[in-house]
């Protein structure tokens, strides 16, 4: 997919991947970190990193098949091993940061997988929904560690008990199943038609689904969006993006399949 529009003086930043440059991070609650590093010991697409308290999760060994549009075959050998996350042990948390909302999808399906939820349970991420000009950015404010975009007092924290609290006086103010349907979809798109905040959280919730599905879907929609204001159609919003789901015509959610 072409994002820069004809002229466009901006410069796109891309990983070496391929995908937009989209920071995501993953909060898992640690409650074992032995048994977590005795996972990450065993796998040969995990290494140490700069110090005791960071790893590093690599395009090798047993996910060079994990498909990006700069597949692992074309990467040039200077390349390999290739970091596709940064990982951080802090007090009773351990954080993930992946560069790209396709790497964070893969990392959230590849490792609550393989860590058992009593020793480290991935409970949350933070994400960064819009597109970076290298124009203007410089490298060192982009790198991980990603403190700077996701440990600030305005990310973007929904509160699930009021949802949840709406949709519960809706079933209770309609009686009918249409009505209550109606109610439920107008109250739902009115959501999805406010404009996202630059730096939001999203709860995933893969051990009662068994997958990242929803956290998927979700990634999904917000990289359309993030795309289609990079263009210029600053209007489009989730309901958009939705509408594009629904009618078949979302070639841009093609890169998340698996």
């Amino acid at each position: 997919m072409i994002f820069n529009p004809e002229n466009d003086e901006r410069q796109l930043i891309h990983t070496r991947t391929g995908e937009p440059y989209q920071p995501v991070r993953l909060y898992f609650q640690l409650f074992n970190r032995k048994t977590v590093e005795g996972v990450f010991k065993k796998l040969r697409c995990v290494q140490p990193g700069l110090n005791a308290d960071h790893w590093q999760w690599l395009y090798d060994q047993e996910i060079k098949k994990l498909r990006f549009d700069v597949s692992y075959n074309k990467l040039p050998k200077d390349y390999r091993p290739l970091v596709l996350a940064d990982i951080f042990f802090r007090d009773d948390k351990m954080l993930m940061d992946l560069r790209s909302f396709q790497r964070a999808s893969y990392a959230a399906d590849f490792f609550h997988k393989r860590i058992n939820p009593h020793a480290a349970c991935l409970t949350h991420a933070r994400i960064v929904n819009r597109f970076f000009d290298g124009t203007v950015e410089k490298r060192e404010k982009i790198a991980p560690p990603f403190d700077q975009f996701f440990e600030r007092e305005d990310v973007y924290i929904p509160d699930m008990e009021a949802m949840d609290q709406k949709l519960a006086e809706i079933t209770e103010q309609f009686e009918d199943v249409e009505e209550r349907s109606a109610a439920f979809t107008e109250y739902l798109d009115a959501q999805a038609n406010q404009k996202l905040p630059e730096i939001e959280q999203l709860p995933i919730h893969v051990y009662e689904d068994k997958t990242a599905v929803g956290f998927n879907l979700a990634l999904m929609l917000r990289h359309v969006e993030a795309s289609q204001h990079w263009m210029g159609n600053t209007s489009f919003t989730q309901r958009d993006a939705i509408d594009l789901l629904t009618q078949g015509m979302g070639d841009d959610l093609e890169e998340f399949e698996d």
